[in-house]
C-alpha cells in the first residue's frame, strides 16, 4: 500500500489530528489521587463524551453509576480486594512475576482515595453489549484526560458483588470501575514502544504492507511526535 503526500490532510485537519494523538499519548493510568474534590458537573461533562460512542443497533447498552459516598466506596474496595487476593493466588507463576514487576498487588487504595468512582455497566441482552460499552469507556478515558484529571480502567476478576452493592438488575453486568480524580503521581511521559504503521497495516490482504513516501513519512512523524 502506497501512502503519498497527496493523501495527507490539510493544515487544519492536521492540527486536529495532532491534538487528538497528543491527548492519546499523554494519557496514563493513574493509581494515586489527591483528596481534592471533583465536582459532579465535571464528571457529568466527562460522561457526556461517553454517551456519544457508537453502539450495536444504536441501543447504547451502557449505564454509569457515579459513586461518591465513602461507605459505598469502602464496600467496593473491600470486595475488590477479596476477589483480587483470590485471583493472585490462582494466577500462573509467570503472570505473578509480571504483576510483581509492575507493582500490582491485591491492594486497591485508589478505590477509596479517588473522590469519584464511576462503575460502568451494560445491559447484556443488547447485541454487541460488551464491545459497545468498551468503546464508550475509551471515549470517557480521553474526556478525563482533556479535563486534566486521571483515571485507570480497573476490571475486577469477579463483578457480581457490584450488582448487590449498587442494586444493579441481574441483566446488567459491571464492565469496569473508573476512579476519577486529580493525579497524585506523574507517570513517565514517554510512550511505551508502539509498532510502526508499516508493521501493522495491510491492504486488501495479509502481507501487502504499507509503504510511505518521504513527505508522508515526515507527516506521520510530526503527527505522532509533535
Amino acid at each position: 500500500m502506497q501512502l503519498n503526500s497527496e493523501t495527507t490532510p490539510n493544515v487544519e485537519n492536521r492540527e486536529s489530528n495532532m491534538e487528538l494523538i497528543k491527548l492519546m499519548k499523554d494519557r496514563r493510568s493513574i493509581r494515586k489521587y489527591k483528596s481534592t474534590p471533583v465536582s459532579l458537573e465535571k464528571v457529568y461533562q466527562i460522561l457526556e463524551a461517553g454517551r456519544y460512542a457508537p453502539s450495536g443497533a444504536n441501543l447504547q447498552p451502557w449505564i454509569y453509576i457515579v459513586v461518591t459516598e465513602e461507605s459505598v466506596k469502602e464496600r467496593i474496595r473491600e470486595e475488590c480486594e477479596r476477589v483480587e487476593r483470590k485471583f493472585h493466588r490462582k494466577a500462573p507463576e509467570r503472570f505473578k512475576a509480571w504483576l510483581k514487576e509492575q507493582g500490582i498487588t491485591p491492594e486497591k487504595r485508589f478505590l477509596t482515595e479517588a473522590p469519584i468512582l464511576v462503575v460502568v455497566a451494560a445491559y447484556t441482552k443488547a447485541p454487541y453489549w460488551l464491545e459497545s460499552t468498551w468503546i464508550s469507556i475509551a471515549y470517557i478515558l480521553l474526556s478525563v484526560q482533556s479535563q486534566g484529571l486521571g483515571t485507570v480502567t480497573y476490571t475486577p476478576s469477579e463483578t457480581s458483588f457490584l450488582n448487590d452493592i449498587l442494586g444493579l438488575p441481574s441483566d446488567y453486568r459491571p464492565v469496569a470501575i473508573l476512579p476519577i480524580g486529580y493525579p497524585a503521581e506523574a507517570p513517565s511521559p514517554s510512550t511505551r514502544p508502539r509498532k510502526p504503521l508499516e508493521q501493522i497495516v495491510h491492504l486488501n490482504r495479509y502481507g501487502n504492507k504499507l509503504e510511505l513516501d518521504e513527505k508522508c513519512e515526515d507527516w506521520v512523524r510530526v503527527r505522532v511526535n509533535p
